[in-house]
């Protein structure tokens, strides 16, 4: 499989991508951690195709999408009358991905029940059919994510140990949208791009105001949130406009803090400067005016944010 299209600028995304290209080298199990939304199936398939399997078959399961009673026969497949409707032998997902990688995408809804199957397929590294009594190896890189945090799930007993041990050998966390908001403006514009090729038009120009908005609204649901709202801006615009503000949900809007009038061009960017300028000051309150802590929490370089303190004339004895 080719490579797949990371888009991103920030630091953040950088040593993500760099470590899973690291990660691709050996056949350690890799856990990956991070909000829904993150991308973090992206980022299996690239410790896929970067490593010596990447010819071999990447096959993803939903483990959270698998109802309980046919879990078994799902990842492990079954063998003709093993029980009604079962009218043909049916390999399972983990024989699918034999020779390749097998990705457990939100590994944290397993029941125990499951949790317990798996564990044995990755310690034996065999599956039996349901219906068969002899087992059959496999070869398969597993790669597991999840929104959740596993070591708290384990605390509180509802994620086992050894399973949690197994599993997360290697370790790679994604960062929220929130916390690069540098990689907002390319992937938009990646966005819009695809979209409207999709629609056979020409690529639209976000306006400057539209991605501040954009750049201020904190992304509860990550790139995929961004993505749909690039959709749903690309499908309500017109042939060769230029994506404005006022295409920019409600949803958005209210995230912000504006109100359906800020749409004209100079309040919306009084107001984009006035919650830009109130953001800002918070955070350096937040650490006692330590520059650079407060660049990297908004995902500034130092510089970035001395201009923007010199742009915005805030300074330490402001009292507004």
């Amino acid at each position: 499989m080719n490579n797949p299209k990371i888009v991103y600028v920030s630091r953040e995304m950088g040593g993500v991508v760099a470590t899973a290209k690291r990660m691709a080298r050996t056949s350690s199990p890799v856990l990956i951690e991070g909000e829904s939304g993150t991308g973090k199936e992206l980022v299996a398939r690239l410790v896929h195709a970067s490593g010596e399997r990447s010819k071999m078959p990447f096959v993803a399961v939903n483990c959270g999408a698998i109802p309980e009673g046919l879990f078994e026969s799902e990842l492990f497949g079954y063998r003709s009358g093993a029980f009604t409707g079962a009218v043909r032998n049916k390999p399972g997902i983990f024989e699918a991905a034999d020779g390749g990688t097998i990705f457990l995408d939100e590994i944290g809804d397993l029941s125990p029940a499951a949790q317990a199957k798996c564990l044995r397929v990755l310690q034996e590294k065999e599956v039996r059919r349901v219906g068969e009594t002899r087992p059959r190896r496999i070869d398969v890189r597993v790669i597991a994510a999840t929104n959740r945090l596993l070591e708290r799930e384990m605390k509180a007993g509802r994620f086992r140990e050894d399973l949690y041990f197994r599993i997360g050998v290697l370790r790679l966390v994604i960062p929220p949208l929130r916390d690069r908001p540098e990689d907002i403006e390319v992937l938009s514009a990646f966005f819009a791009s695809g979209y409207a090729r999709q629609l056979g038009r020409d690529v639209p120009q976000i306006a400057p105001e539209a991605l501040e908005v954009l750049c201020l609204y904190s992304w509860p649901g990550n790139v995929r949130e961004l993505e749909n709202e690039i959709h749903r801006m690309v499908a309500l615009s017109g042939e060769g406009s230029t994506l404005g503000p006022e295409l920019i949900s409600s949803r958005v809007r209210r995230g912000i803090g504006l109100r359906p009038g800020d749409g004209q061009k100079g309040r919306l960017k009084a107001r984009l400067v006035s919650y830009e300028k109130e953001i800002i000051k918070e955070t350096l309150d937040l650490y006692g005016w330590n520059k650079t802590r407060t660049a990297r929490h908004l995902g500034l370089t130092r510089q970035g944010l001395h201009r923007k303190l010199s742009r915005l004339r805030i300074y330490r004895t402001d009292p507004n």
